[in-house]
């Protein structure tokens, strides 16, 4: 095959050309269109933000700069005054153009407040903030409001403080500056930094960690950048106006834009450049590509015999597939050794055949003293293997999950395991796998959120302590003011023997449901069967159903058995049923119903009634302390209710539509051991 290369050469020849052509710009002459003033130019003095790159800062070799000042400077050129600028941090900016101590600040942001205090120019530029996390936390924070539950530094600024307040459980790193806020998420001191766009992305780069960091571009409400200066400087206000109308009109706006925010001509020329080089690059490979395919027609059969000699490694090309699965066993050895799960497996006599180094982690295992043998000596395996030989004679199913508690070296530690069948076939099961995840630092997590949701709900309970007593202290006032007056009246003791006995009876009420909920009893838990258990919570409203005309039906799983303390399951039944019986107060149909089965290895207990329902406002706060929809009610039931639940490893849920009736559901642990239990199931993790 014949292959002429005088095209391409030729093509070649004019890309190199092309390539190499200077690249002319045409500069603009500008006349200058200002007068030449005898007088003294005016001096104003602007203070600027000195950690603000790249709007203003203080570089490398100490000089203040940045776009503010390029575009003030031309401001000045323009308008024939001279600015003199004034490194400062934002709180003495602001403080010194009060006191007049400098005659504006470049690169305010506008905000309402500040515009009652200080006039503003117009916006030279317009931005919105940006958040900056690590690489770690990309695919779990997205938006402002993934912040919950974190810490964010940021400069000391009104604006964005008001923003992220309107995120909820936000912690905050206050500096004075942004470079000292993104210095707090370099030392982990914050989970993420709150600034502009670009002002990040210059300290990052400056850091050199950017490649660390991701900026959450577009988050908050866009903000503008103005000059800011006090009410009676007018015409200063006004030359700043008309420059920067002026400069946008007349390009200088953008050559200032691009000079800080775009690459300059320069740098824009050579990557063009590199891209022709490319091309080059490309032409001559594709020019290169096309001899070979010459060639390669040419020596066709020679290469066909040099395949066919290729048999003769056959041998060779087996060691090469040994050596790739030695490989790939070690790097499938690497990865199961750098798991967060802690993997180990035991044949079908409980005797340990692998572990892997996350495992010994968990189990505070020394790689130089562990011996397989010596597993079953180590007080975790052990209560492991001693839940495991009761559900095997349960002859529960696995595999099967499961939290455990022990103490080892003087610490606590919580560790979730799960037992795992292993087969050699689809029928013939050969020993077991243990998988272990250590639980205790999420553990620990979630007492602290307890102890601050605890603190949350003292609150209101103190508020409503305070709202429910006064009422009937002020009725006992009222009583005791008047008693001097008409203590020899009969009416007004009758009435004094009435009221104020009620009234303190009520406040009595309220204090023991407080002690209650602030310091309530540890569950004595037990075993118990649920048919029974529900015929006497009736037995003891049956006269109170009689006497309100209310039917009651009950629907039990016969044998159910649950694991729980009786007395407070009986108080939360009791509690549910009188609500029942309120809310079917002015109802014509008055049905009450409970049904209790087991699905799913756990018992579930409904509550149903015929009554008015709740309001869908109210549905959202009904398991909150003091709130209640009653005249009379405290507000305390459904609370205790929710706690007395919780601390049985249950759950409760409500149904409820207006004018449809309430269902309450009740889940527990259920047990089928008679007289107590051998395996609790935590309802928070088996669903």
């Amino acid at each position: 095959m014949y292959v002429t290369l005088r095209p391409f050469c030729f093509i070649l020849s004019i890309i190199l050309f092309l390539a190499y052509l200077p690249v002319s710009v045409k500069a603009e002459t500008v006349p200058n269109k200002k007068a030449n003033y005898a007088a003294e130019k005016k001096t104003y003095r602007i203070a600027g933000e000195k950690h603000l790159a790249p709007f203003s800062y203080v570089n490398d070799e100490g000089v203040f700069t940045g776009f503010s000042i390029d575009m003030l400077n031309q401001i000045a050129k323009e308008e024939n005054v001279k600015f003199t600028y004034i490194p400062m941090d934002l709180y003495q900016a602001t403080k010194a153009l009060q006191e007049g101590k400098i005659d504006a600040i470049m690169g305010l942001e506008y905000s309402a407040n500040q515009n009652q205090v200080f006039k503003f120019s117009d916006p030279y530029f317009t931005m919105a903030d940006a958040v900056v996390i690590p690489n770690s936390l990309k695919s779990s924070v997205t938006s402002l409001t993934d912040l919950r539950g974190k810490t964010v530094a940021m400069r000391e600024d009104k604006i964005s403080f008001e923003l992220l307040m309107n995120v909820r459980n936000i912690e905050f790193q206050v500096a004075l500056n942004p470079e000292d806020a993104l210095n707090l998420l370099f030392l982990n001191r914050a989970d993420a930094f709150f600034s502009n766009k670009w002002t990040a992305e210059f300290y990052l780069e400056k850091s050199k960690k950017k490649g660390q960091y991701t900026i959450l571009d577009n988050v908050g409400i866009p903000s503008e950048f103005a000059v800011a200066t006090r009410p009676e400087n007018t015409k200063f206000l006004s030359i700043i106006n008309r420059s920067i109308s002026r400069m946008q009109a007349d390009g200088t706006y953008q050559e200032l834009y691009r000079k800080w925010f775009v690459s300059s001509s320069e740098e824009r020329l050579k990557e063009l450049r590199n891209w022709i080089v490319f091309l080059l690059i490309i032409v001559v490979l594709t020019l290169g590509s096309l001899f070979t395919i010459y060639l390669w027609n040419k020596r066709l059969k020679k290469e066909v015999k040099k395949r066919t000699s290729a048999l003769a490694d056959a041998n060779q090309k087996l060691q090469v597939q040994q050596k790739a699965i030695s490989q790939a066993h070690a790097f499938q050895t690497q990865v199961i050794n750098h798991m967060y799960y802690g993997i180990l497996t035991f044949d079908q006599s409980l005797n340990l055949t692998t572990i892997n180094q996350r495992a010994k982690e968990i189990l505070l295992i020394e790689d130089k003293t562990f011996q397989s043998s010596h597993i079953h000596q180590h007080p975790l395996i052990q209560q492991i293997f001693k839940t495991y030989n009761t559900i095997k004679q349960s002859q529960m199913a696995l595999p099967f999950t499961k939290e455990i508690q022990h103490k080892q070296n003087g610490e606590v530690y919580f560790v979730l395991y799960r037992v795992i069948p292993l087969y050699e076939d689809t029928t013939k099961m050969n020993g077991y796998l243990l998988t272990l995840a250590d639980r205790s630092e999420e553990r620990l997590l979630e007492k602290k959120l307890a102890t601050q949701e605890k603190m949350r709900a003292l609150g209101q309970l103190v508020a409503g302590v305070a709202h429910e007593i006064r009422n009937p202290l002020t009725s006992v006032k009222t009583f005791i003011d008047l008693l001097p007056n008409k203590y020899e009246n009969p009416e007004f003791r009758k009435e004094l023997s009435k009221h104020v006995p009620e009234a303190l009876r009520r406040m009595n009420r309220i204090v023991e449901s407080l002690v209650d909920y602030a310091r309530p009893k540890y569950p004595q838990k037990i075993a118990f069967d649920v048919e029974t258990f529900i015929n006497s919570v009736a037995v003891i409203i049956s006269p109170t159903l009689k006497k309100k005309a209310v039917h009651l039906s009950l629907d039990i799983e016969p044998g159910m058995r649950l694991y729980s303390d009786p007395d407070q399951i009986k108080q939360i039944m009791l509690n549910l049923m009188l609500n029942a019986l309120d809310a079917m107060e002015s109802s014509p149909r008055k049905e009450l119903s409970i049904r209790a089965v087991t699905e799913n290895g756990l018992g579930f207990i409904n509550v149903s009634d015929t009554g008015k329902g709740i309001d869908e406002k109210d549905v959202p706060h009904i398991m909150e302390p003091f709130y209640t929809t009653k005249k009379q009610g405290v507000g305390l039931g459904l609370s205790l209710c929710y706690q007395w639940i919780e601390e049985n490893n249950g759950e409760i849920t409500m149904q409820t539509k207006k004018g449809n009736g309430t269902t309450f559901t009740i889940v527990l642990p259920v047990t089928k051991e008679k007289g107590g239990h051998s395996y609790e199931t935590d309802c928070s993790h088996s669903r």
